[in-house]
């Protein structure tokens, strides 16, 4: 069983807003950027007055907060980070006012920290087509109603997975073959 990732390490791997951005031209460069002014391989130098990092070879800056949620923020990007540890180790997802208290920020602020994050949440996870050779299941369930068996006055869920991969839930407004299959067809 994978070792879970706690607050402790969370701020072991990212003590201030300098490792967050290291962190994030990583994830987003790699180790082999190719400058896209001078086409050189390799040597970026963090900048020490803004949040970008310089090609060693021509001097061409890189932003990579450029194109994120992150781009035109006063917060702290440690804040950003910690937020989005918040929301992928709570089970119930985190509400506005939680995050205010959890950052020590404005509730304008948290509001729109947990909007871009769960935009861009929706973005990833998405309703992109899934295909290819693995192995797809469905299924649908009854939610809600009354408590006995039967489809009357319940909810139908129709659940899609790929084995080892993504989840995708839809309501549908009802449990025909006609509603059912233009869903999955839609996903698979």
């Amino acid at each position: 069983m994978p070792k879970t990732f706690t607050i402790k390490d969370f701020f072991e791997r990212f003590p201030d807003d300098d490792a967050c951005l290291d962190h994030l031209m990583e994830v987003r460069y790699g180790h082999k950027l190719k400058c896209p002014k001078c086409g050189k391989e390799g040597r970026f130098s963090r900048l020490s007055r803004m949040p970008a990092y310089a090609c060693a070879w021509c001097g061409h800056h890189i932003h990579p907060m450029q194109g994120t949620p992150f781009e035109r923020s006063h917060t702290p990007l440690q804040k950003w980070f910690y937020a989005m540890y918040l929301f992928t180790t709570t089970r119930n997802g985190i509400s506005a006012k939680e995050l205010q208290r959890q950052l020590g920020v404005t509730y304008k602020t948290a509001w729109r920290i947990g909007h871009e994050i769960r935009k861009y949440m929706a973005w990833v996870d998405g309703d992109a087509p899934r295909g290819g050779k693995p192995i797809v299941e469905s299924d649908k369930a009854y939610i809600g109603g009354k408590d006995k068996m039967g489809e009357d006055d319940k909810t139908v869920v129709l659940g899609i997975v790929e084995r080892k991969g993504e989840v995708i839930t839809r309501v549908l407004p009802d449990r025909r073959a006609t509603t059912v299959i233009p869903h999955i067809l839609e996903n698979v």
